[in-house]
């Protein structure tokens, strides 16, 4: 045996008679950190070995609700969507993050690799994103259907970055602010019929955090009858003979109030002769399933019924 090898041998018998005399037994050992396992609204299970310190934010409600726990530090990047429609307060708050550019009709795998994120957070209909699995980088999808969902997905993302006392937080003062406006929408009397033309004939059907919005504002969305579709183009006809109260128009469309009176049939419907066919003023507050949802609420009671006085907190 060489002196290499000897001396080996007596370090190596030295050390472990000092640690057999020290009790030191691997059940004492220092564990590795829990992993973290988290299944999104798609129902896909992703893996993280510690809370995601550098996100990729795709979508606006996505950006809101990372805002909203205090994450802007760890945003590495978000897209052209985001910075184009996310409504005060956190429009300003995008000041000094990157833009990965468009996200639609899909992402652009090399600017969200560049940014090196062990996190994304997306939504459905991008195109890419399992792209990003070569690159072991998890992705979080988010897709509420409810209200409910909207809570379960800021938890989501508050135990994926480590922030579940905020995420905790934030639900409790949203659940707050919805209560309260609520006890006041409970005073009305007559609840609208409201058709919601998100563009095109395109409205909100049900299973959709919108049917609960407007459900909310005290009204009755006719869209959550003309179709067993989340999201579905409805005809003309068909929006004639539901025959809603009030129309409401998101300005993104590009429909205005002169379009949508002058769809075929439409100038039969009680909210044109009425004169209800209204545009949302923000509808990025109704539109994110998001904290915003808040602002979203006020917007269409105001609107369907103007003579409520909400709280302005």
């Amino acid at each position: 045996m060489s002196n290499k090898w000897l001396s080996m041998t007596v370090i190596l018998t030295f050390g472990t008679g000092i640690l057999a005399g020290c009790g030191t037994t691997t059940s004492t050992a220092a564990r590795p950190p829990a992993l973290i396992r988290i299944t999104d609204d798609l129902h896909h299970t992703i893996t993280l070995t510690k809370p995601a310190t550098r996100i990729v934010t795709l979508e606006p409600s996505n950006a809101e609700i990372a805002l909203d726990l205090g994450l802007k530090p760890e945003i590495v990047g978000t897209d052209q969507t985001t910075f184009q429609y996310t409504p005060a307060p956190w429009k300003q708050q995008l000041h000094g993050i990157p833009n990965i550019g468009p996200s639609y009709p899909g992402i652009s795998v090399e600017k969200i690799v560049a940014a090196k994120p062990n996190l994304v957070i997306a939504t459905t209909g991008i195109k890419g994103l399992s792209s990003l699995a070569r690159f072991h980088i998890p992705v979080l999808v988010l897709q509420p259907t409810s209200v409910q969902g909207i809570y379960h997905d800021v938890m989501l993302v508050g135990r994926a970055t480590g922030k579940t006392a905020q995420a905790r937080a934030t639900v409790i003062h949203m659940k707050h602010q919805l209560a309260t406006i609520q006890q006041v929408v409970r005073r009305v009397k007559t609840r609208p019929t409201v058709f919601y033309d998100l563009g095109g004939l395109y409205t909100a059907g049900p299973h959709t955090f919108l049917n609960a919005l407007i459900d909310m504002a005290g009204a009755f969305n006719v869209g959550a009858r003309l179709s067993t579709q989340q999201y579905p183009q409805v005809t003309a006809e068909q929006v004639v003979k539901a025959n809603p109260e009030d129309i409401l128009i998101d300005p993104e469309s590009g429909t205005t109030v002169s379009k949508e009176e002058h769809l075929a049939g439409f100038s039969a419907i009680t909210a044109v002769k009425t004169g209800h066919v209204d545009v949302i003023p923000d509808s990025s507050y109704v539109n994110e399933p998001s904290p915003a949802l808040v602002m979203g609420l006020k917007e269409l009671v105001k609107m369907l019924h103007p003579q409520l006085k909400l709280p302005t907190k």
